[in-house]
């Protein structure tokens, strides 16, 4: 990686921390995103969110491109990192429908329908802009696919030169692609004296590839991304209660628990039988039950909360389908805590919903101001992604005035 990304990263942190812990949560100044913007990234055109808010919810039909806002966002948080890219092909192939991780990736870029070819090597190109506190006024992303040899071996190290088929290498060319994040700071927050800098990432097909997790000494905001089916997921259960314990904040994730069942006393890391630490919750009646045993929307709500409450501030929470798994009933309990919880932290959060009830319970949750909640109407045309913003207060009046159906 280059030199002037590692100076930038470092350098915002510093400074970004120096900022937050003066921070008494939003509203801010400026969110860590006031407008983003994105072009050529899957099917997305000319799209333009202006004026984002604390909440920010994104509607719209099957394919609209809601799903890609959020992975855009998640790129362009990590833009010093690229290997973002790989952990959100898994996020989105979480189970590996597509034949390599190169077609994967391939299918991020516009493709006119020749494209389609596999043995046509392409080239294509994105760009996401955005302005707000983050200090990266532009990315733009170059893909290229390669034909060759890998400089790494099956085992993750450096191939020797010189060898051949007789002396049992294999030369058989194989596919790759190569993501060049190429960045434009902004001139009145200075990082580093080249406002310019880039960084890239190589991935073979059948080659491993030592992508580190996302974390927040890795991205230049720290971004956590849940997908409807995180919370299957036991290892990252566990980690973050285990923080939430050592904390001191089991209170605050027992708060929203409750919402779902009132007869949790506590929540507990075990290992009954001595084979892995997992997550119990402690029962009034049915004594220390494994997560497991209760419905999807406690554990889905459960990994929110733990997630949430592990972010800093100026942090950003994206939620793919935040209704699923939670009953109608529940809604509004569990999105109040939501905006108290992301208020509290200076947590920008976005999030998208098919959901209409989903919408309405967000609405009347809203505690703060009617700007802090808004909403982005999403739609595919031949020449661009159109986004049509409703803020809180439009959105109570056109649903609970004139029943309009705003999705």
């Amino acid at each position: 990686m280059a030199t002037g990304p590692r100076l930038a990263h470092n350098a915002f942190l510093g400074e970004y921390t120096r900022r937050s812990k003066v921070a008494e949560g939003f509203p801010l100044d400026e969110y860590t995103f006031a407008n983003v913007g994105i072009h050529g990234f899957r099917g997305l055109k000319r799209l333009r969110l202006k004026d984002l808010g604390l909440i920010n919810i994104l509607v719209g039909e099957n394919n609209s491109g809601k799903t890609s806002v959020l992975e855009a966002i998640a790129i362009l948080s990590r833009a010093l990192e690229p290997d973002e890219w790989l952990w959100m092909a898994r996020r989105r192939d979480f189970g590996l429908l597509d034949e390599t991780r190169i077609q994967s990736l391939r299918w991020c870029f516009a493709h006119a329908a020749e494209l389609s070819d596999p043995d046509i090597l392409f080239e294509g190109a994105c760009e996401i802009t955005c302005d707000g506190r983050f200090p990266v006024r532009r990315l733009t992303v170059r893909y290229q696919d390669l034909e060759g040899q890998p400089r790494y071996d099956a085992a993750g190290s450096p191939r020797k030169r010189g060898l051949n088929e007789e002396n049992g290498d294999d030369l058989t060319p194989r596919r790759g692609a190569r993501l060049t994040h190429e960045l434009e700071f902004d001139p009145e927050r200075p990082i580093v004296s080249d406002q310019r800098a880039s960084c890239s990432l190589e991935v073979w097909e059948d080659q491993p590839v030592k992508a580190g997790r996302p974390s927040a000494k890795q991205g230049l905001v720290q971004c956590e991304t849940l997908t409807p089916y995180a919370y299957q997921i036991n290892r990252t259960q566990v980690r973050l209660v285990s923080r939430r314990t050592f904390s001191r904040r089991e209170d605050q994730l027992l708060e929203l628990v409750r919402i779902f069942d009132p007869e949790v006393e506590r929540i507990e890391i075990l290992s009954l039988r001595g084979l892995r630490p997992s997550i119990y919750l402690r029962h009034e009646r049915l004594g220390s039950a494994p997560l497991s045993a209760f419905g999807d929307g406690l554990r889905r709500v459960m990994l929110l909360a733990n997630v949430l409450l592990s972010l800093r501030e100026g942090s950003l929470l994206l939620l793919d389908e935040i209704e699923a798994g939670i009953h109608v009933s529940a809604l509004k309990r569990v999105y109040g805590w939501l905006e108290r919880a992301a208020r509290k932290r200076g947590v920008q959060v976005v999030a998208t919903t098919h959901s209409l009830e989903a919408l309405d319970a967000i609405a009347l949750s809203i505690a703060g101001p009617p700007e802090d909640l808004v909403t982005y109407h999403l739609e595919q045309t031949d020449s661009e992604t159109k986004a049509r913003r409703v803020d809180g207060e439009l959105l109570l009046r056109l649903r609970l005035e004139r029943g309009l159906d705003v999705r």
